[in-house]
Parts: structure tokens; sequence; C-alpha cells
């Protein structure tokens, strides 16, 4: 056999060995056997309440200073997926007696955070909870029940007197992007008409919200009573009213 042969069968054997070192060839596994299995979750309804957390900071869990306080009593938080946690009672205090018209602004609120006991000063509020699920939105409404009214028996009203609430700031660990809007509202004296607070829409208001009435320096100034210069007003007697907050379970 010549030299130029054997040249030739050894760049065949070359040929043969660099195709299986360079991969080009690849090779199927067989499958020896096949299983199926399955996954599954349920999700059950939390019914419990929610605790009210600060307007300021939600990151701060709150309660009233004294529930069972006559002058500043509370009721606790409604139950259920969907629900109202905590609502401030609007305190106007005592105001001097003056010949014009007159807003009066209502007092901060005080609560107790609930890991340290100290009291401190915050927004007058309402806190909603939504956990249903079923992002399906709410609303939430005020009715007041009636005129302003003394509380010596006479039943003397605050003639023409409004009471007024500017449009909630929202504010939750929620993202931003899910708070509820909020509207201006003045009430109807005469409790013949609810005013809408807050209303989530369709994909909105998932999350626990606290709603606060005023922010920052303006935080004082965010619930109001005007007065007109010709409205009677009794001496050293308490006028008061009563509030009725109703949640909603579709923003419609």
């Amino acid at each position: 056999m010549g030299k130029q042969m054997k040249s030739k069968k050894w760049w065949a054997i070359l040929g043969v060995v660099s195709t299986f070192v360079g991969g080009s060839v690849s090779v199927s596994a067989a499958t020896a056997g096949s299983m199926d299995s399955i996954t599954d979750t349920t999700f059950i309804q939390d019914t419990t309440t929610t605790s009210p957390l600060d307007p300021t900071n939600p990151n701060t869990p709150v309660g009233p200073v004294d529930p069972t306080n006559p002058l500043d009593p509370h009721e606790p938080g409604t139950a259920g997926p969907l629900s109202i946690n905590y609502v401030s009672n609007f305190h106007f205090g005592s105001n001097v007696i003056t010949p014009a018209t007159t807003t009066y602004y209502a007092k901060l609120d005080k609560v107790k955070v609930t890991s340290t006991g100290n009291v401190i000063d915050v927004p007058n509020f309402v806190q909603v909870t939504d956990k249903r699920g079923t992002n399906a939105g709410w609303k939430l409404t005020v009715m007041q029940n009636g005129q302003f009214t003394t509380q010596d028996g006479t039943a003397k009203e605050l003639d023409n007197a409004e009471l007024s609430l500017v449009a909630g700031t929202p504010k939750s660990l929620t993202d931003t992007s899910y708070a509820p809007t909020t509207s201006v509202a003045t009430l109807d004296p005469v409790g013949g008409a609810s005013s809408d607070i807050a209303t989530a829409a369709d994909k909105k208001g998932m999350g626990t919200w606290s709603i606060a009435f005023g922010e920052g320096a303006a935080s004082e100034t965010g619930v109001s009573l005007k007065v007109p210069i010709d409205t009677a007003k009794v001496a050293n007697v308490q006028y008061k009213t009563s509030l009725t907050w109703n949640l909603e379970d579709t923003p419609n």
C-alpha cells in the first residue's frame, strides 16, 4: 500500500473521532416509567375582627384609650371579611358664643399604642378592612341622625348647623394603587340622606385602609361644624347627635 493511501485512511479515522468528540451526535434517553401526581389548596374566609392602625403610620396597631368611657365610648369593630374596624368620635369641646357665623373644628382623636400603651394624638379617622378575596370593591357612607340637640331635657336644636368632613386621606400597607377614592361630605342634619365617604371600585380597596380626615397640619381642620350667626345657642349645656357609618359590599 502506498503512502498516499495510508494518508487517506488516517484522515477518515480522524473525521469519525472528531464527530463523536465534537458532540454533534446526540443520544435520546428512553423513558423507563411515568406517573401523575396532584397538588391542591383550599381558601377559607377570615371572620376575625381587625385591630385599628395609626392613620399616620399603618405599621402601628392602636386602640381606644378607654372604650368604656361614657364620655368617649367606642363600639368594637365589626366582624367578618368586610368590616369597619374603628370610627373616631368627633369632640368639638367648649366654645365661646360669638355674634358671627363661626366654624369650629373637632379635636384630634386620642388613641393608645398597643405595643407601648402610650397615648398619642392622631387625626380623626375611620378604618375599613376587605379580606373577602373577591376584589369586588365597597362603599362607606355616613348619616347624621338628626340635628345637634341639647342634653338637658329641653331638646333645643342647634338650628342650621352643618357638620362637614374633608376628603379623607387613605393609608395602608397595601400598595397605593389599590386605594379607595374619598369624598368631601357635608352631612344632612335631619338624617334624611347618607353621604359618601370612601368608594373602592372593582379590584380596589383590598386590605386594611385607615381614612384620616386631614393630614399633617390640616389634620386639625379635617372635621368642622359651621354654626350660623342667627342660630340660638343655649349656654353651658352640651349639644349632641350621633352618626351611623354603613359599609356596603359593592361600590354601586
